[in-house]
């Protein structure tokens, strides 16, 4: 394949003789997806190591409440690295995040590279220790959204009313106002004050407003525990989607580190035997 001088450009590839990339070169294809389509599933076999040429691709994993993106790799960037070691099924699936061309090797290809030539083979440890050192800006993508804001944008006016009423009638402001009230009423509709009061022993037309503050606030009380329990929901789906992502980042940061050590007592096995 000619004209692919970007392999010369990866840190992957970086300060390898020329006479070395050839084979890769000649075996490489370049392919081009669109917006959103596939490049490849989850457990599927995997086939090419990736190298971006233009565009950009998200790596996803499923999950129960659809796919979560665990990495995005633009220009310049390769992907598919693992599978070169171990050969199983797709940990992953990739897809194009926007109209992009991507140069793909074959995996034959590339464990001749890493198995036969040993400046090689450390340039491609050395390339997978930089992805484990940069692991955590995975965590560091986390989109963490501030339950309470995106609760209060979804608020209506009547659930702005309802929190400040359950707010005030749960409070000590309301309890000690609420008790002056009554023994202000009470005190003013005694017969000791007043010859003749408006609403006398036993204060039937206090108790009517007792019953209709109780028959408003009760409702409008359980209108506010139904928006908490909105937000406490919204709450337990976003600590799912975090524990989710940290658990992926905590796998593959696993998985890099086995197939770093193994690589790297392989290669002394070897060396050691010459």
């Amino acid at each position: 394949m000619e004209g692919v001088d970007l392999l010369h450009d990866l840190v992957l590839f970086r300060n390898l003789p020329s006479e070395l990339l050839r084979p890769l070169q000649a075996a490489a294809v370049r392919r081009s997806f669109a917006a959103g389509e596939p490049i490849f599933l989850y457990g599927e076999a995997p086939d090419f190591f990736y190298v971006v040429e233009s565009g950009a691709v998200d790596v996803a994993v499923p999950a129960q409440a659809g796919e979560i993106v665990v990495a995005s790799f633009e220009t310049g960037s390769f992907f598919g690295e693992l599978a070169v070691f171990d050969r199983q099924p797709r940990s992953a699936g990739a897809r194009a995040a926007a109209e992009t061309c991507l140069i793909c090797i074959p995996l034959q290809a590339m464990a001749e590279l890493v198995e036969n030539h040993a400046p090689a083979a450390r340039q491609f440890i050395s390339a997978l220790a930089l992805r484990l050192r940069s692991a955590d800006d995975l965590l560091s993508r986390l989109q963490v959204q501030n339950v309470n804001e995106i609760a209060d944008e979804r608020m209506s006016f009547g659930d702005r009313v309802a929190d400040k009423v359950a707010r005030f009638g749960g409070s000590w402001t309301f309890i000690i106002s609420f008790m002056s009230f009554l023994l202000l009423w009470m005190l003013g509709n005694t017969a000791y004050l007043l010859s003749s009061p408006p609403d006398p022993f036993p204060y039937i037309f206090l108790n009517l407003i007792l019953s209709c503050v109780a028959a408003l606030q009760a409702p409008v009380i359980m209108m506010s525990q139904n928006r908490q329990n909105i937000k406490d929901r919204l709450q337990a789906d976003q600590e799912f989607q975090i524990n989710v992502k940290a658990e992926i980042a905590v796998q593959q940061l696993h998985r890099k580190i086995d197939e770093l050590r193994g690589t790297m007592l392989q290669h002394l096995h070897s060396q050691g035997s010459h």
